[in-house]
């Protein structure tokens, strides 16, 4: 049951801004979604499947060293400086942690410039690609910067202000990329002007930064302990991207880039499903975290069903359209030469998404209670079956190995956090609830499959048609109780109250 009440949202002003804030990182997840939805047409059928390969290497290395180089300073943050004060306290943690990601981003890339041929043939099983070796690097230092950035307004509970510039950043970093892309410049220039424009935002924040709250020479004041905390996530980060992007490189390896290509282009509409559980998981930590230092634990325990509960029903029918319409959408985005990877190619991405989503909320009970330490060897357990089943199913059954094995390896590590916050928080996802969503959607299905799709047009008649029935069936199987009735109310109301107050 959902069990935050009517009268909650209404009065509670920690429940009005939580639904604030989840609709704003929503807005901000769907624009940088379409946009990167959109990056794919636009690289694939102008460069084809090899150079979209050589693309989706660099998107998933930056996305394993933006987290690293950062030091996952960015949780820290939100742990501790989300119920901090004093603006000098502020600003010389801020100093301590910028000094310090510096220091490793310019070591980095260093380390690019040195070793650039073998990281070429690593990344791209050719070291003719070592030019882009350095520019991958420095993306992913001014990524890490940008992150670092995003978690000091998540921390201060600025979620309107990081969601309006991450949606403007990643806005911004398009018109460039279809530009130049039409205009026929090459996929190397096109990767120096993102980056560029990163370089721009980061600039801009840090002096924005400076004049709120001041900047201070460096010191150990705090940072051990922020270390501490910290430290054990990077191979946590690390062992996490391997399940998740890992299998790229072991596709391009095995098989390559062409394959690799076609199956990133199903990964992205795969994952389309994270656009539900990142604007929950992103806002339910700096909330639990406060309510866990006041000893608010049935807080806490409501906000994590809350979010898990509102993810599922969402994400669950979510994958069952993207089945339906994948083959049809990649065929009208790019080429035939990407239809191999829709179908169930694309439910088993948005599947493996699910439990990744589960895993991403519950996750934070382990960061309340401060056994950062043991994550690492959670995910090394996920990441060690996810390299194992890479390998022996991949030269088997090809690209629908890999996503087979993050499959597995992300719903070990989901049952493990729900099984940990059980035990912390008291509380379950609801079997009967669950069940009645999976139904819903079975039925949904059922009847959406018997509209042909030839068109964006049919595409958007299907969505439109099938949340209809999805709604319907979930009405008519009684999935709510009168509680979570008067809270959808509620919960329409304010996201109509946002939206009105967007457009004026």
């Amino acid at each position: 049951m959902i069990v935050m009440k009517c009268k909650t949202n209404e009065k509670n002003p920690n429940s009005l801004k939580f639904t604030n804030d989840v609709f704003w990182v929503g807005i901000s997840q769907i624009i940088i979604y379409i946009i990167s939805f959109f990056t794919f047409p636009v690289i694939a059928k102008t460069f084809g499947p090899e150079s979209y390969g050589i693309w989706s290497q660099i998107m998933v290395t930056v996305g394993l060293l933006t987290p690293v180089l950062t030091l996952h300073l960015g949780t820290a943050m939100v742990r501790y400086l989300s119920v901090e004060s004093s603006k000098r306290e502020l600003s010389q943690s801020f100093s301590n942690m910028f000094f310090l990601i510096l220091f490793f981003v310019l070591g980095l890339i260093l380390i690019s410039f040195i070793f650039k041929n073998n990281l070429s043939t690593l990344l791209f099983g050719n070291p003719e690609f070592s030019y882009y070796i350095i520019l991958t690097f420095i993306w992913a230092g001014s990524s890490a910067f940008l992150l670092y950035f995003i978690s000091f307004l998540r921390a201060k509970g600025k979620i309107k202000e990081l969601s309006m510039i991450n949606s403007s950043c990643y806005f911004i970093k398009f018109i460039p990329l279809l530009l130049f892309a039409f205009l026929g410049f090459s996929l190397w220039f096109i990767i120096i002007t993102q980056i560029v424009i990163e370089i721009f935002f980061v600039c801009f924040l840090t002096i924005n930064t400076i004049k709120k709250i001041g900047f201070n020479t460096p010191s150990l004041k705090n940072l051990k302990k922020y270390l501490v905390f910290s430290i054990p996530q990077i191979p946590s980060g690390a062992l996490l991207w391997i399940i998740d992007s890992s299998d790229r490189y072991f596709i391009t390896n095995i098989l390559d880039l062409t394959q690799t290509g076609i199956y990133s282009a199903s990964y992205t509409l795969g994952t389309t499903i994270s656009l539900f559980y990142v604007p929950l998981s992103f806002v339910v930590f700096p909330f639990i975290s406060k309510f866990w230092e006041n000893n608010n634990l049935e807080e806490v325990k409501r906000y994590l069903e809350y979010s898990t509960k509102l993810f599922l029903i969402l994400a669950i029918p979510g994958a069952v359209g993207l089945y339906v319409i994948s083959k049809p959408l990649l065929v009208l985005l790019s080429s035939t030469d990407f239809i191999s990877g829709g179908g169930a190619l694309t439910f088993l991405i948005a599947l493996s998404t699910i439990f990744l989503g589960i895993y991403q909320i519950n996750l934070y009970v382990i960061c309340l209670i401060e056994k950062t330490n043991v994550m690492p060897i959670i995910v090394f357990m996920g990441a060690l079956i996810n390299i194992t089943l890479n390998l022996i199913l991949i030269p088997t059954v090809g690209i629908m190995g890999a996503a087979i094995a993050t499959i597995v390896s992300y719903s070990m590590l989901a049952l493990i956090v729900v099984t940990w916050a059980k035990k912390e928080v008291g509380y379950i996802i609801d079997p009967v609830f669950l069940s009645k969503i999976i139904l819903a959607s079975t039925l949904t299905y059922v009847l959406i499959r018997l509209f042909p799709i030839n068109s964006f047009i049919d595409i958007i008649f299907i969505v439109i048609a099938g949340s209809l029935l999805y709604l319907t069936c979930l009405v008519l199987l009684r999935t709510f109780s009168n509680e979570e009735k008067t809270f959808i109310v509620v919960l329409f109301n304010s996201l109509k109250s946002n939206i009105k107050r967007l457009v004026h």
